[in-house]
Order: C-alpha cells, then structure tokens, then sequence
C-alpha cells in the first residue's frame, strides 16, 4: 500500500480512536462521581488521574517507540487493551462502591487526607486505560516518522482527525449513547470503535508488508540488470530445444 493511501486509513483510525477516548472519559466522569463523589474537588481529581495517565502513556510511547520494528502492529494492540479495559472499568466501577465507601468514611474529617485517597483511588482505577490511550498516538507518530517525507503535514492530520473525533465522541456519549444504551451499552459501543480502529491499523499494515515485498523485488530485478534476464533465456534447457530444433548437437 502506498504511503499516501495509508494515510487517510490511519486518519479514520486516530478519528474512531478520539471518538472512544472521549466516550470512555465521559462513562467515567459519571461512573467515578457515584463512587468518589461529585464535588468540584472530587471531579477535579478525576481529571487529573486521567491526564496523569495519558502523561504516563505519552512518555511511555517517547521512550519506546523507536524500538518497536512494527509499529501499526503495537498501534492495533493499544486500541484492543483500550477497548478492552474500558469497557471492564465501565462494568466494574459500580461494584466498587461498597468497597471504597469504608476507606472514604474514615478520612470524612480530614480533607487533605480524603482528596489524597480520592486522587490515588482514581489513578490506580484509570491508569492502564488511560495510559493505553495515551500511548495510541505516539506509537502511530512513529509509523508515519519513518517516511520522512512531509511528515509536518501528515503529523497535523492525524492529530486533527484525533481531535476531531474526540469532539464528536463526547457529543454522541451524551446525547445519544447513554440514552439509548445505558452506561454499560455504550462502554460496549466504545469499544466497538476501538476494535475498528484496530483493524483498520492491522489492514494498513499488512498492505505495507506485501508493497514492500514488491518493491524489494523491483529492486533486486533492477540490480540483476539486463543480463540475468539473457542468462536466463540462454538456459540449458532453451540452449538444447533450440539445438534439436536446428538438428544440430547440443554441447549445454
């Protein structure tokens, strides 16, 4: 696959992988108040768990995205672990409550105390989610990078379409999604647009794999040049098809 063919793909695929992002953070902005609470420092600190990972995430994908030798594979991995652990903390978050509710009880009176374990509390709950998304982008950044050519140009597509799909995902989780599926029905809708942007990377990368066989082949039947093609029409077999059709002795 060409390069600027596969780009539009990953673009769909960073659009899809906005969308869910915002529609996950939205499911757990709601699921987080129920159990930690829905006042302004409550809702504060789950904001900042959540950028705490994606921080985690964007570092991760800094340090280890020059090492990685497949870089839309890793991509494709991300949005199944995205898809996969949000919907799980979306199932999980409400049976957590009965759990948390003794911890939270005993630092009632001390608010430093409280807002440290709310914070902790949602760090540890959003850090793998939250990490994985963080990592999504960066590691696609690193599939783009190693065709330099107008790589500015191709960084600003993805990071838009990204955005883009972000602003639609926390429109369609209101207005639509919770409504008409519930929490749990659109965690499950979320995931869904992870695992079609995970496909979309895994099918963008298969396609460069086999136009980079074939340019190998080009090249190695360019650097055979003209005379491996002459060596092989002059092969044995031909030398003495074309001997016995002369009549005379073949000496191959």
């Amino acid at each position: 696959m060409r390069p600027g063919a596969r780009l539009p793909l990953l673009c769909g695929a960073t659009l899809l992988s906005g969308c869910s992002a915002l529609v996950f953070e939205t499911l757990w902005f709601r699921q987080a108040g129920l159990v930690l609470g829905n006042a302004v420092w409550s809702s504060s600190l789950v904001l900042a768990s959540f950028m705490a990972g994606l921080a985690v995430g964007n570092g991760l994908g800094a340090r280890l995205g020059p090492r990685l030798r497949r870089p839309l594979v890793a991509y494709a991995g991300l949005e199944l672990a995205v898809g996969a652990t949000g919907a799980a903390l979306v199932a999980g978050l409400p049976a957590l409550t009965p759990l948390l509710l003794p911890a939270l009880r005993a630092v009632l009176l001390e608010p430093a105390l409280l807002h440290l374990v709310r914070a902790a509390t949602a760090f540890v709950l959003l850090v793998v989610p939250a990490s994985a998304m963080g990592l999504t982008l960066p590691v696609l950044v690193e599939a783009l990078r190693r065709d330099e050519r107008r790589f500015a140009w191709k960084l600003g597509q993805l990071y838009g379409w990204n955005t883009l799909g972000a602003v639609g995902g926390g429109l369609l989780c209101e207005l639509v999604l919770i409504g008409r599926l519930g929490l749990r029905g659109a965690g499950l809708a979320a995931s869904t647009l992870n695992l079609a942007a995970a496909g979309i990377a895994w099918s963008s990368t298969e396609g460069r794999r086999t136009a980079r066989t074939r340019a190998q082949s080009r090249r190695a039947r360019r650097v055979a040049g003209p005379g491996a093609r002459s060596r092989r029409r002059s092969s044995p077999a031909a030398c003495c098809s074309r001997s016995r059709s002369s009549g005379s002795v073949c000496c191959c």
